[in-house]
């Protein structure tokens, strides 16, 4: 009987031993089960912009790139067209950035492929408790992190279509904040969660304007080397597609989940209320540009002097140089979004 108990316990426990191998198995991404190594995709942001990139960041926690057989490597940069220096040079595969530095780049020769949407909004107005709209501050000092910003332009339409004019002033998102407590500016214009974090920590100032002036604006896209897309497209295709995955997982889940997985990809969990406000200031679920406000954010810039006016009598056509949805559209076949 103790050899039959034993032989039986020998079996039994191979049997489990087998199951739970299995299993860990169906867990694994393909690549990983292939022993295969990550691909890196060298990738730009911006600092404390960290909800300005949710849908991205989301992808990255659920483990949608590394499905792919992708990892990120992050670099961060001051603002858009710092990052677009180093993309001009190949030291980087992708970068995600606004629309205005983007075509102002593409204006002067830049090449590009821009193959999702990230979000809209995102230009929050911030300031002292005392202004309650953008007219208010007329004549006023107004902070801008950097001009060529999709936030300076986002200024100037306001200052086109209210008859207003602002003194910029231009600095590093990190340090604009710091100018309205000094009484350098009296308001400023930025992403998150930059904003939200600086109301956070200054009881005097709160949004003036959450949202800008231009309804669903387009604010922030991905784009990639033209030759990655040309010479790698399965490697592009997967970094889409975690992507859209990530954009699917923040449009069906509740705010405090996603703020979560933010909180934890900044490293502060003390933060959670200052992103649970931020995700007022953006716009995550469309992953294609919105093309009405694109209109009005080029023919701004074009009115700014910052590209050419010949570019704005076709800005559809202008843009459709450089988008490139082959790989969206693809990644939501499927994954069973396409409409």
């Amino acid at each position: 009987m103790t050899t039959i108990f034993k032989k039986d316990w020998l079996v039994t426990g191979a049997l489990s031993m087998l199951l739970a191998v299995s299993a860990t198995a169906i867990a694994l991404p393909a690549h990983a089960q292939a022993g295969k190594p990550l691909q890196v995709i060298r990738l730009a942001d911006q600092p404390s912009a960290e909800v300005s990139y949710t849908v991205v960041w989301v992808a990255e926690a659920m483990g949608y790139f590394a499905d792919e057989g992708i990892r990120i490597e992050r670099k961060t940069y001051a603002n858009g067209p710092a990052a677009l220096l180093e993309f001009a040079n190949g030291s980087l595969d992708a970068v995600m950035a606004a629309v205005a530095p983007f075509m102002q780049f593409a204006a002067r020769g830049g090449d590009f492929k821009m193959v999702v949407s990230l979000t809209k909004g995102n230009s929050a107005l911030v300031g002292l408790k005392k202004y309650k709209s953008y007219a208010d501050l007329n004549g006023k000092k107004v902070g801008v992190p950097g001009l060529g910003t999709t936030h300076d332009a986002v200024l100037s339409y306001a200052e086109q279509s209210q008859n207003l004019k602002f003194q910029r002033v231009f600095g590093k998102i990190t340090d604009i904040a710091v100018m309205v407590e000094k009484g350098e500016v009296d308001a400023y214009i930025g992403w998150e969660p930059a904003s939200a974090m600086a109301i956070a920590q200054n009881p005097k100032l709160h949004y003036i304007a959450q949202l800008p002036p231009i309804k669903n604006v387009e604010s922030l896209e991905m784009i990639v080397q033209t030759k990655l897309a040309k010479e790698n497209p399965e490697l592009v295709y997967g970094f889409v597609r975690a992507i859209r995955r990530g954009i699917e997982y923040t449009k069906n889940n509740p705010k405090e989940k996603i703020a979560e997985i933010i909180v934890k990809k900044m490293g502060d969990p003390k933060a959670t209320p200052v992103i649970m406000s931020a995700l007022d200031s953006v716009i995550l679920n469309d992953p294609r540009v919105d093309m009405p406000s694109f209109r009005i954010l080029m023919n701004t810039i074009a009115k700014q002097g910052k590209i050419p006016a010949e570019l704005v009598k076709d800005t559809d056509g202008w843009i459709g140089k450089y988008l490139d949805y082959s790989f969206l559209d693809r990644a939501e076949r499927s994954l069973g979004l396409a409409k």
